[in-house]
């Protein structure tokens, strides 16, 4: 199974970090990176951030202004679910909040949290979860 990611992070240097490491992990992986939660939302609703025959990761951070993680998921919920098994949904933050923590964890579409930075050793592992899904 082919693999693509979806970074959403308003940090701009926590998206140039991800998107560089997954390109040392495969720089063969296509990588939509994103600063804002809302436009990465209409994005996947369109289909676009989406290639026939993947599953598309989302490394989603849950503290951003304007539109936050916890705001991301529940509107990322109502997509149909056909729309919703393309993706895998998961959390990167470096919140220490376990309330936070605890509360991301409640959502269905939510599938794993990892805490930041990511690293090769996080990011292999995911990918191999990925594929076995």
């Amino acid at each position: 199974m082919e693999l693509s990611f979806i970074v959403i992070d308003d940090s701009e240097l926590d998206c140039f970090i991800a998107r560089k490491i997954i390109r040392h992990t495969n720089e063969h992986l296509s990588i939509n990176t994103f600063q804002d939660a809302q436009l990465a939302l209409e994005t996947i609703q369109a289909g676009i951030a989406h290639a026939a025959g993947s599953k598309t990761i989302v490394l989603l951070d849950l503290q951003m202004p304007l539109m936050n993680g916890f705001q991301f998921v529940e509107e990322f919920e109502k997509l149909p679910p056909e729309t919703q098994k393309k993706y895998m949904v998961v959390i990167l933050s470096s919140t220490r909040n376990t309330n936070d923590i605890h509360r991301i964890l409640t959502y269905p579409a939510v599938n794993d949290i990892l805490e930041k930075p990511l690293t090769r050793e996080k990011l292999s592992s995911l990918m191999a979860k990925a594929q076995s899904r």
